[in-house]
């Protein structure tokens, strides 16, 4: 079955690109997360308040603005040089924070900056998303485009662990010519996201004919909150859509904040040490990878909806039993079957929204898509927050009833999917490339 995501169709020019891309932009988020968050916290002594808040003000403006920004690419045909400039700003954004860091500021004043940058590079980075969800719809055909999906994300884990050994040698002193402190990965980060992301941005240029040309069904141009407001009622055009969008949320939410909170999980129910939390780590992006293509696979043989379905049930199962198992060892297996089940459900999930909806509207769905995501990483690390706070005189129980809450939380996504109907946009309305 595995051998269908090698069909020539799967690796036409365009598509390569698109997947390298997803494979690029992994290298600057996995050193931002590992590295400069130690940078700000640890080395420069700030709260980790200050770190999360321009997460939450990027996210935040986010939400809102994805939905219009998709919307916007529909009617005026600019999918693809909102793309360009979203990538270009994260690029910059990101070397930003490499030079402020090291320019002659005061600590405090050198941090500020940097927070501020982090900001811009975090807004930058989810919103190219959108018109990258959007190429996704143009150049594959509908029966293609679980294995399109599953092989994208399956890349960005495999950026993941490329984008750690690419900078290991400057975090063990080998390499010194940026430096040798947690700063010093970024820039050589930013170049390789930048060389990777080059191929999607010339060859994706070759195709804005495809994704370029303005919408006959989109609407007048709206404000930014009406824009979201109006895109949730057209959503109630395609059914299965809304359902979809709203168990996307609820499993979105959980998903990121186990996977956000797992080093702290780790340590403070279970004593981890460093290695033991790199290799539970790595389990988790290796599982991911795999389950997102096998997901992908299956998801175009068995139905989208049917594999999203299992994979969040084995989401809930494999959840639940990290929150109880009490032998540290056994996290070496759920971890990664977490992992496994979660790639899948990604991938089936993006490969769902597109066979439910139109070409022509495609960039406002997967700016919901995208809103419902980005709403998911303030409201779910919140839960979490208030779960641990909440039981705190409870220690390490609390941690585990953190856990065991984001399991229900995925089963409450799963609640839509069970109810709602569904209809698939028909094959013809697709353009393959």
């Amino acid at each position: 079955m595995a051998y269908s995501v090698f069909k020539k169709e799967l690796w036409t020019k365009p598509l390569f690109s698109w997947y390298l891309y997803d494979f690029a932009n992994s290298f600057v988020f996995i050193n931002t997360t590992l590295y400069f968050s130690q940078w700000v916290v640890v080395d420069n002594k700030v709260s980790d308040f200050w770190l999360a808040a321009p997460f939450m003000i990027g996210t935040a403006v986010l939400v809102f603005l994805s939905p219009y920004i998709g919307n916007f690419g529909d009617r005026s045909g600019a999918h693809y040089k909102i793309f360009f400039w979203t990538t270009l700003g994260t690029i910059i954004s990101a070397l930003l924070i490499f030079v402020v860091g090291r320019a002659d500021f005061s600590p405090r004043q050198g941090v500020i900056l940097a927070l501020i940058f982090y900001a811009m590079y975090q807004f930058f980075y989810q919103l190219a998303f959108v018109p990258y969800g959007v190429f996704m719809k143009h150049l594959a055909g509908l029966k293609d485009y679980g294995k399109v999906s599953g092989i994208g994300f399956g890349a960005s884990e495999i950026g993941h662990i490329f984008g750690i050994f690419l900078t290991l040698p400057i975090i063990y002193g080998i390499f010194t010519l940026f430096g040798t402190d947690r700063l010093a990965p970024l820039f050589p980060a930013a170049i390789a996201f930048l060389i990777f992301s080059l191929p999607a941005l010339l060859v994706l240029r070759k195709k804005t004919f495809l994704f370029n040309q303005p919408s006959p069904m989109s609407t007048s141009e709206l404000s930014i909150f009406r824009s979201l407001w109006e895109n949730l009622k057209d959503g109630k055009k395609y059914p299965g859509v809304l359902p979809l969008l709203f168990s996307f949320y609820f499993f979105s939410d959980a998903i990121i904040s186990l996977t956000f909170f797992s080093a702290i999980y780790l340590q403070n129910v279970f004593g981890a040490d460093d290695p033991f939390k790199i290799k539970a780590a790595l389990f988790v992006i290796i599982g991911f990878a795999l389950g997102a293509i096998l997901g992908g696979v299956l998801s175009d043989r068995a139905g989208h909806k049917r594999v999203l379905i299992w994979a969040l049930a084995g989401t809930v199962c494999s959840i639940v039993g990290i929150a109880l198992i009490k032998n540290i060892s056994l996290n070496l297996i759920l971890f990664p079957l977490f992992g496994l089940v979660s790639g899948a459900a990604y991938a089936s999930s993006r490969s769902y929204l597109a066979s439910l909806i139109p070409q022509a509207e495609s960039g406002k769905f997967f700016g919901l898509y995208a809103f419902a995501e980005r709403f998911a990483s303030i409201v779910g690390p919140l839960l979490w927050s208030l779960t641990v706070w909440a039981f705190m005189n409870y220690f390490p129980l609390n941690y585990r009833l953190a856990a065991f809450s984001m399991g229900i939380l995925v089963l409450i996504g799963m609640i839509p999917l069970l109810t709602g109907r569904k209809i698939s946009i028909s094959a013809q309305e697709d353009i393959s490339q």
